[in-house]
């Protein structure tokens, strides 16, 4: 099989647990919802500033999950619920959709086709991620669990955050309740910190995989996928200037 192709299954999997970020696209969703909302004016520059250093620690395995959720809750907890679902959508038309590497909607097509259910496992918030999910047909997406008060976001709610071992947490529990077998299950995903969920699973797929994670990989005869990113539109810009009102 060629790298640059997505595997293909001569059983099909009982489910297929999918990371988003750097999986799906090159890309950290919360930061390209940040960028947006800044955009609209809804966030300052600090905070996109501190949502880009927590995708690079992110990237190197070292994301203090924790503190990022809690300092994002903080800074957009003023926004109406359904002002953020709003923006959400318009991030995926114009910022997640385009950056999809190529062959991810062919490839979980095939697999809804065969009868494997899809299910999302990210660390993003939930309403990033659900425009996302919509798209690709998912049955669920797994997300950090938050709790909403008068239409606002206002902590985590009770459960483990849904980064590293938490991925592993939640799969496992949607599993259960749906009586289905991790070792019959696929992962997706593309960092050390997804290693949790990658291991129990009875196939894995790495995309892009860096150090530890491709030595891994290839120590345990996982799959290694390096899709191909589709071209950036000229127009595009980098850092959205605040809209004026």
């Amino acid at each position: 099989m060629s790298e640059t192709e997505w595997p293909s299954f001569e059983r099909a999997p009982a489910v297929a647990f999918v990371d988003v970020d750097g999986t799906l696209l090159a890309e950290t969703t919360t930061f390209l919802f940040a960028r947006i909302l800044l955009r609209h004016g809804l966030i300052r520059r600090s905070f996109l500033l501190r949502a880009f250093y927590h995708g690079l620690q992110h990237r190197l395995g070292r994301l203090d999950y924790g503190r990022l959720i809690a300092y994002g809750l903080k800074n957009i907890s003023r926004i109406p619920v359904v002002e953020l679902e709003r923006i959400a959508y318009e991030n995926f038309t114009e910022y997640v959709r385009p950056r999809l590497y190529d062959g991810v909607v062919d490839h979980f097509n095939e697999l809804r086709r065969r009868g494997t259910p899809i299910v999302l496992v990210s660390s993003s918030p939930g309403l990033v991620i659900e425009p996302l999910s919509l798209y690709l047909g998912c049955t669920a997406t797994l997300t950090t669990p938050v709790v909403i008060e008068r239409n606002r976001m206002i902590g985590m709610g009770t459960g483990p955050a849904c980064y590293g071992e938490g991925k592993l947490y939640w799969a496992e529990r949607w599993a259960e309740e749906h009586g289905l077998s991790m070792l019959e299950a696929v992962g997706y995903a593309d960092n050390w910190s997804d290693r949790a969920l990658l291991q129990r699973v009875g196939h894995a797929v790495v995309v892009h995989p860096k150090g530890r994670l491709l030595r891994m990989a290839r120590d345990r005869g996982w799959d290694i996928v390096r899709p191909r990113q589709p071209p950036r539109s000229p127009g595009r810009r980098r850092w959205p200037s605040k809209r004026k009102t």
